[in-house]
């Protein structure tokens, strides 16, 4: 039976209500932290340290109401309602292109790709026809986190920042990004849906929907994700340097924000570890709770996949710490160039750490990047107050783009 919290009015009462007990504390805050109350971070400005407060307060009201913000990718949008984006619907994956271990995880789940929306930022044409790429175009396809669960390819969600900053701030390499709308993961008390590798193959329709129907060069196309986006994103370019057979291709490069890399939580307790510590200046906390939100997205992700069958497996958790030394031999070799961007106040930030480790083992050291921001937060560069890190970081890849 469905709580109760679940059901109207009662949520929106709820909402209401947790709300209003944040923004009543925002007072107290401010006097605290003015009055000389250490900051989790001292490098942090009061405005920083008010919106994790903030964030932290809220970010688990999606698995207390069971409303997670996303939007049905069965229906369009119209125009009026897409904030200035372009409202695109992509066709579904040919099924001669779902092949090997990916097609036997869809098999297994009853999952099959379908047609979904994407959002195009930037110059996507007024017209009835999408311009086609014109030579030497450089597009960039972006994946939103959410823990598998929530968020939205819309305007509206807070990840948009990411496709809109690089137009900011890459507006001579790149004229138009685009976000995609996959389907959003699923468990009790839920009803189940969207599990691996359901978002893999929708990311994948948006990649070819760039290559094959807009004629972009495969290597001018750059894919972002951050979060569970970074984990999705980093499952696609596997997929494709898995299967050249295909003739899909490689992108031009992958592009890592706080990528979740290790859902299944083998960092936590590790020796040296930094997420318990880490909890106290991010808004993301440890994800042990069984009811917590970190733990509901692992759910719905595996499916029917033990999680220590996900351990092994690098399109689940590149990052865990139990994959098997077999696994993790070669694991990023004939990947595109890739930049991975991690918050040193983050509590994801071991696991990013380990992953990033295994692509330096990997991938030419003149092809990749990390960059460990001191003091930021997980997903730092889709908030436009955590200045002056997020146009940096953002400026400091578009400059990495364009010296590749």
């Amino acid at each position: 039976m469905a709580k109760l919290i679940h059901t109207e009015p009662f949520r929106s009462l709820y909402v209401g209500s947790k709300v209003t007990t944040v923004i009543a504390k925002v007072p107290f805050w401010i006097l605290l932290y003015s009055i000389g109350a250490d900051r989790p971070r001292p490098s942090w400005t009061l405005k920083k340290t008010l919106a994790v407060n903030i964030l932290r307060e809220l970010i688990e009201m999606p698995m207390e109401t069971g409303d997670f913000r996303g939007r049905d990718p069965t229906k369009e949008v119209p125009s009026r309602d897409c904030n200035g984006t372009r409202f695109i619907w992509l066709d579904k994956v040919p099924s001669n292109l779902i092949v090997g271990e990916v097609k036997r995880f869809a098999n297994a789940c009853s999952t099959e790709s379908v047609r979904i929306p994407a959002y195009g930022y930037g110059r996507w044409g007024a017209g009835a026809e999408i311009p086609l790429a014109h030579d030497g175009e450089k597009v960039l396809m972006h994946i939103h986190g959410g823990a598998f669960v929530m968020g939205t390819a819309h305007p509206e969600d807070l990840t948009s920042y990411i496709p809109r900053g690089f137009l900011e701030y890459g507006h001579t390499t790149f004229t138009r990004t685009i976000s995609i709308e996959y389907r959003l993961s699923a468990s009790n008390p839920q009803h189940t849906n969207g599990p691996f590798p359901t978002a893999l193959l929708d990311t994948l329709a948006g990649y070819l929907y760039l290559t094959r129907t807009l004629g972009f060069k495969p290597q001018n196309v750059f894919i972002s994700g951050d979060s569970a986006g970074g984990n999705i994103a980093q499952s696609l370019v596997r997929y494709l340097r898995d299967h050249p057979e295909l003739g899909m291709g490689a992108p031009g490069g992958l592009i890592l924000f706080s990528p979740w890399a290790d859902p299944t939580g083998t960092h936590y307790g590790a020796p040296n570890s930094v997420a318990f510590e880490n909890s106290k200046s991010d808004f993301v906390r440890p994800q042990i709770d069984p009811e917590s939100m970190g733990q509901y997205g692992l759910r719905s992700l595996l499916g029917n996949i033990s999680v220590q069958d996900a351990r092994q497996n690098p399109y689940v958790a590149p990052g865990s710490l139990e994959m098997s030394p077999e696994v993790v031999q070669g694991m990023f070799s004939g990947f595109p160039p890739c930049y991975v961007v991690g918050g040193g106040g983050e509590t994801l930030l071991d696991a990013i750490r380990t992953l990033q480790e295994r692509m330096a083992v990997d991938i030419p050291k003149e092809s990749f990047v990390y960059d460990e921001v001191a003091d930021a937060i997980h997903d730092f560069v889709c908030l436009p107050l955590w200045e002056p890190e997020r146009s940096n970081t953002l400026k400091n890849i578009v400059d990495w783009i364009q010296r590749l």
